[in-house]
C-alpha cells in the first residue's frame, strides 16, 4: 500500500472533525499570528487534499460489509498507537506500551479508544467499528501543529493544533468518539458524503461522540457540557474570546460555537459544508434526548443506532428517510421524537 493510499483509504475515506470553510475563514482572520494563519492554511490544503480520495470503491464495499454476520466480540478490542513524529507518513513508528507511555498523548489516546470500544460493546453490543472485532490503529503528532483529528478509513490520525485557535485534538473524548463513529458508518451505510447524506453522515458522529462523552462523565441529558462538540480541542486563548465549542448540538446557532450551523430544516443549505447541516439532525436528537429524560445512552441512543444499522438506510439516504427509520424504532417514545422532528421541521 502506497502513503496515499494509507493516508486516506479507498473503503471509506476521510472525515474530518473540523471543516474546510471553519479552516480558510481563521486562515485569513487578520487578528491571529502569521503563524497561526500559516498553519490553518496548511491545514486547510492537506485536509482538502485528503477529501478527494473519500468515494473510490465505497458502494461496492458497503453491500460486502453488510452481507457479514457479527462476530464473536473479544474482551478487549485490540489497538495500536503511532507516533509521525511531526511527519505525514502514516502510520508512523509504533509504540510499544502505549497505555504506559510518558507521553500524555499517547496513553489518552489509548485509554479513550479503549473506553469507544466499550461503550459500543456494553451498550450497543457492537465488537468495534466493523461489528468484527477490527483492530483499533490511531497516529499521534501527525505533521506540525496540525489542526484536525480524522479516521481515513483504516485508522485515527490526530493533529496537535496550532496552540491558539485549537489544542491538542486528542484532549476532547467526544472527538475520539465521533471520528472512530465515522468508522461504523463506513461499515454500515456508507452514507455518501455529500448533501443530506452527509450532513447524516456528521450528525450520526457528533450524536454517538456526544453520548459517548457523556456516559463517559456520566453526565445526564440535560446538562449542556454534554452537548458540546469539541469543547476540549479549543485552546485557551480562544476561549477568551468567548468561543467554548466547535458545535453545539442543543444550540447549533450559537454565537460561543467556532462553526455556527441552522438548527431548522427551513434554513438547510444544499450548498454548504456537510459540517453545517449537520446541526439540524443534531438538535433533533437532543430534543429527543431530553425529552425521553435521564440518560441519553440508556434509551434515546439505542434508537439511532437501530437507524443507523437499519439496512434500509441507503447511502443516498435523507434527513426525512432517517427520521421515518428513527420514528420506527422509537416504541413507546415514539410521540416525543416526533415532536423533535418536527421542532426542527424535518417532515415525517
Amino acid at each position: 500500500m502506497t502513503s496515499t493510499d494509507r493516508r486516506c483509504s479507498a473503503n471509506g475515506g476521510c472525515c474530518f472533525i473540523v471543516p474546510l470553510n471553519v479552516l480558510r475563514t481563521y486562515a485569513g482572520d487578520p487578528n491571529l499570528d502569521p503563524q497561526v494563519r500559516m498553519k490553518l492554511q496548511e491545514t486547510f490544503v492537506e485536509t482538502g487534499r485528503l477529501k478527494t480520495f473519500r468515494e473510490a470503491g465505497r458502494v461496492a464495499a458497503v453491500a460486502f460489509r453488510r452481507s457479514l454476520a457479527p462476530a464473536l466480540a473479544p474482551a478487549e478490542v485490540r489497538q495500536q498507537v503511532f507516533d509521525c513524529r511531526n511527519g505525514h507518513s502514516l502510520p508512523g513508528q509504533a509504540i510499544a506500551d502505549p497505555g504506559g507511555a510518558a507521553d500524555a498523548a499517547a496513553k489518552t489516546v489509548y485509554e479513550v479508544t479503549g473506553k469507544v470500544a466499550q461503550f459500543y460493546r456494553s451498550l450497543l453490543h457492537r465488537n468495534s467499528v466493523d461489528n468484527q472485532g477490527l483492530e483499533l490503529v490511531s497516529s499521534i503528532h501527525y505533521r506540525r501543529n496540525f489542526d484536525n483529528a480524522f479516521w481515513n478509513g483504516q485508522q485515527m490520525v490526530y493533529g496537535d493544533g496550532d496552540g491558539r485557535l485549537f489544542g491538542e485534538f486528542y484532549n476532547s473524548p467526544d472527538v475520539i468518539g465521533h471520528e472512530l463513529t465515522h468508522g461504523v458508518t463506513q461499515y454500515e451505510s456508507g452514507l455518501r458524503y455529500e448533501g443530506e447524506s452527509g450532513a447524516l453522515n456528521e450528525s450520526i458522529s457528533d450524536v454517538f461522540g456526544a453520548v459517548f462523552n457523556q456516559w463517559l462523565n456520566g453526565w445526564t441529558a440535560d446538562q449542556p457540557a454534554g452537548w458540546l462538540i469539541g469543547a476540549g480541542i479549543i485552546a485557551d486563548k480562544e476561549k477568551q474570546t468567548g468561543k467554548t465549542c466547535l458545535r453545539d448540538m442543543l444550540k447549533p446557532a450559537a454565537d460561543h460555537c467556532i462553526s455556527p450551523q441552522p438548527d431548522s430544516y427551513a434554513n438547510f443549505d444544499p450548498t454548504a459544508d456537510v459540517h453545517y447541516n449537520s446541526g439540524i439532525t443534531n438538535r433533533a436528537f437532543a430534543l429527543f434526548a431530553q425529552a425521553a429524560g435521564g440518560k441519553s445512552w440508556e434509551r434515546a441512543i439505542e434508537v439511532w443506532y437501530a437507524a443507523s444499522t437499519d439496512k434500509r438506510l441507503s447511502s443516498e439516504a435523507t434527513f426525512a428517510q432517517f427520521a421515518a427509520l428513527t420514528l420506527d424504532a422509537a416504541g413507546e417514545l415514539k410521540s416525543r421524537l416526533k415532536e423533535a422532528w418536527q421542532t426542527v421541521k424535518v417532515p415525517v
